[in-house]
């Protein structure tokens, strides 16, 4: 059984986002959006990355990152804006349409932007569509801004036959760039390069109980907490420790009280 020892001390932080094939379409797509100050759209299933790769983005360029929260209403969103941008929930619209303005290039994010629609009503979609008021606003003072909205376990087909869908309409056709991210996950592209950025020298054996993991976020979670064990006790990784610790995570107990 291949083995693989992390005490060797490489320069690599669990916190660091991988280069996947995933990490490069939302580099490209938030890049893209950016450069053109466009009115944007990312969709994808919960565990794909979308997040963490977005404020990975995020803090190295020009951004403002928010997630909305549940229930947001117009002049909730506009305080978050505010604070995101300001450091105080206080600055009007006015202000927040100023700042674009005067930091051309610059790329608003809003996830789980579907807490914007809220129970599908008028007023959770107008919600929505305030923002497009804020880009258009810019737009016409002369600015250049991007817009994303992450939806997740959405896509654009079923954003568009919602039951607001008709309402949203202007604002789905606003989308001048727009990224679906697949429930599918590229066992070459995404799970390899995962499993080789923790351990390098991983063998077959652990690439294979690597594909049966449930999804990203979860071999990230298992590798990161097997990458820091190995390193704090130097002792090597193999497949039957993943196993056990996956185990440990599904039934909330440990092997060994799990065999009595």
């Amino acid at each position: 059984m291949t083995t693989m020892n992390a005490e060797s001390g490489r320069a690599f932080h669990v916190t660091e986002p991988v280069r996947t094939s995933t990490f490069n379409k939302i580099n490209r797509f938030l890049a893209g959006t950016a450069r053109r100050g466009q009115f944007a759209a990312m969709f994808g299933p919960t565990g794909r990355g979308k997040t963490f790769l977005t404020r990975a983005w995020a803090a190295g360029h020009e951004a403002v990152y928010l997630r909305a929260r549940t229930g947001t209403t117009q002049v909730k969103l506009r305080r978050q804006i505010s604070e995101a941008l300001f450091g105080t929930e206080h600055m009007s619209e006015s202000a927040i349409i100023k700042y674009f303005v005067e930091h051309p290039g610059c790329v608003l994010i809003i996830d789980e932007a579907v807490h914007l629609i809220g129970d599908y009503t008028f007023s959770g979609a107008k919600t929505l569509d305030s923002i497009r008021d804020i880009y258009d606003e810019v737009q016409e003072s002369g600015g250049r801004f991007g817009v994303v909205f992450i939806f997740t376990d959405y896509t654009l087909k079923r954003l568009r036959e919602c039951r607001l869908g008709s309402f949203l309409g202007q604002f789905i056709n606003r989308f001048g760039n727009h990224l679906q991210i697949e429930q599918k996950v590229s066992f070459a592209y995404e799970i390899v390069p995962t499993v080789r950025a923790y351990f390098p020298e991983a063998g077959d054996d652990i690439l294979a109980w690597a594909k049966t993991v449930g999804d990203l976020r979860e071999l990230h979670k298992l590798l990161a907490l097997s990458y820091e064990e190995a390193v704090k006790f130097k002792e090597p990784v193999t497949r039957q420790s993943l196993e056990e610790l996956q185990a440990q995570f599904e039934t909330g107990e440990y092997p060994d009280e799990m065999e009595e």
